[in-house]
């Protein structure tokens, strides 16, 4: 029994991965707001990325996306405890 539990842990564990990398190629991060997808991902410490996802979305407004992504940066909280 041990050996089936660890082969399907394994199996899940890969599974996982998979559909984690998978989503990170995905269209799942297209909006219609791309100032607060700019926000977000600056505030949280994304690289600037509006060329990437002009490559897999469509009508990327780079300019909101940019405008965002320098707010959301400019609220990150820095180091220095």
């Amino acid at each position: 029994m041990g050996q089936i539990s660890s082969i399907y842990w394994r199996g899940l564990v890969a599974a996982s991965f998979l559909l984690a990398i998978a989503g990170c190629a995905s269209t799942a991060d297209c909006t219609s707001d791309w100032y607060t997808k700019g926000w977000s991902d600056g505030r949280f410490g994304a690289l600037q990325q509006a060329d990437l996802y002009a490559k897999r979305c469509p009508g990327v407004d780079a300019d909101a996306y940019n405008r965002g992504w320098r707010d959301g940066d400019a609220e990150r909280p820095r180091g220095g405890y």
